[in-house]
């Protein structure tokens, strides 16, 4: 919600018509939770930070990312078969 008496600088400019794109994720919640860090069927490694599930794959050194939480992640649990995780 914008404060009712903000006001838009004179020398504010336009807002960019892009937005960022997650390239790595640095480091991993751990304060506050427990067992938020697993290994994948593929040997990936799994975890959260913040908002975000990352995917780790080891051997290619890449991330991939969920990242449609409104809120931080503080509950992850993992299948048996260990393909398939649930994040809240």
């Amino acid at each position: 919600m914008t404060p009712s008496d903000f006001k838009v600088a004179k020398n504010a400019g336009q807002a960019p018509n892009t937005n960022l794109k997650l390239k790595w994720a640095h480091g991993f919640r751990s304060f506050d939770t427990r067992n938020n860090l697993k290994y994948a069927a593929d040997g990936s490694v799994v975890f959260t930070t913040a908002g975000v599930g990352v995917v780790q794959n080891l051997a290619k050194n890449t991330q991939e990312f969920f990242n449609l939480h409104k809120e931080d992640i503080v509950a992850m649990a993992i299948h048996p078969d260990k393909d398939i995780i649930a994040t809240g």
